[in-house]
């Protein structure tokens, strides 16, 4: 087992790294100039300009760059100073990451709940109506983007029923009414987004496992199917279930930076499209690290379990 986990710390660890780089690079080669969008709004020469980029360290070379805001990720300052506000990263990406925590968790648990239900009754009913509607009905919503679907949901919701989102955030224990309000719709199209991959793949899996040697003598020892489907079906589908809920983890948060900066929620995507825009190159950088991390954890806090329950997975055999 001890193997297991140093081959996945040997595997993660790298990756992070490559993604470090790649982050690094884009926001390098993003057209626009921090000093300028500094001084926009503000009488200046070129010299003045000059001096802020030398004060900022945007002269140096970018390796020198890199290694220094690489430097301040593994120390407890996150990414340093933001280059437009002079506030530390560390702060501004503690009181966005809440946010987004909850809006993720939200979509995550409403998503388990719709899907595991569809993908059980869909495996029961396969090839029936029910099954082609809930089969149909996942395809449609992953072909749809995110972006439109949300433009479309809020150009309904206004135009229908005169709804817009709240302005300003509330949290969940001071304003719980006004909380959920404003998290409702976030969540909902994110469940669109998310509960698919949920329902086909654990959907596959439930009918595998109905179609099986031991589910076939279960039923021949008089058991019934439903307590088939609780005993034998589902404990089978978790793994797989918690798999994909960790590889769909990146495709969850993409979208909730769709969300956030459409509903107005002050989480950690809005905050890079913020950022971003600013050229604000520490802030964006180790927001965008802060998620690549989290996504690396949760996968390999997946690998694990699956290795604890499926011995075939730490020694290195084959699957069915």
């Amino acid at each position: 087992m001890s193997r297991y986990i140093a081959r996945r710390i040997a595997l993660t660890i790298p990756t992070a790294i490559i993604s470090s780089m790649v982050v690094f690079a884009v926001m390098r080669v993003l057209p626009g100039d921090v000093a300028l969008a500094i001084l926009a709004d503000t009488p200046h020469t070129v010299e003045m300009r000059e001096i802020l980029r030398e004060e900022l360290g945007l002269n140096e070379p970018l390796l020198v760059q890199y290694l220094r805001w690489m430097g301040s990720i593994v120390s407890d300052e996150l990414g340093g100073r933001s280059l437009e506000t002079g506030e530390r990263v560390r702060s501004i990406i503690a009181g966005q990451i809440s946010v987004t925590a909850l809006l993720t968790a939200y979509a995550v648990l409403v998503s388990v709940a719709v899907s595991v239900p569809a993908s059980v009754l869909a495996a029961l009913r396969r090839g029936r109506w029910i099954d082609e509607v809930i089969q149909t009905s996942s395809r449609i919503a992953l072909s749809v983007p995110t972006l439109f679907a949300a433009l479309l949901l809020v150009w309904l919701l206004l135009r229908l029923f005169g709804w817009s989102a709240p302005i300003i955030y509330s949290g969940l224990v001071e304003h719980p009414r006004e909380h959920l309000e404003i998290m409702l719709w976030p969540v909902v199209l994110l469940t669109l987004t998310y509960a698919p991959h949920i329902v086909r793949v654990t959907r596959a899996r439930l009918v595998d496992v109905l179609d099986s040697d031991y589910a076939q003598s279960a039923r021949a020892r008089g058991i019934s199917e439903a307590r088939v489907v609780v005993t034998h079906a589902l404990p089978n589908a978790f793994i797989t279930l918690a798999t994909v809920v960790g590889l769909q983890l990146g495709v969850l948060i993409s979208g909730a930076i769709v969300v956030e900066v459409i509903f107005g929620l002050p989480g950690i995507g809005r905050g890079i499209v913020r950022a971003a825009l600013a050229r604000d190159y520490p802030v964006v950088q180790s927001s965008a690290m802060v998620l690549v991390v989290l996504v690396l954890l949760v996968n390999f806090a997946i690998d694990i379990a699956y290795a604890v329950t499926d011995p075939r997975v730490r020694y290195g055999r084959r699957t069915p």
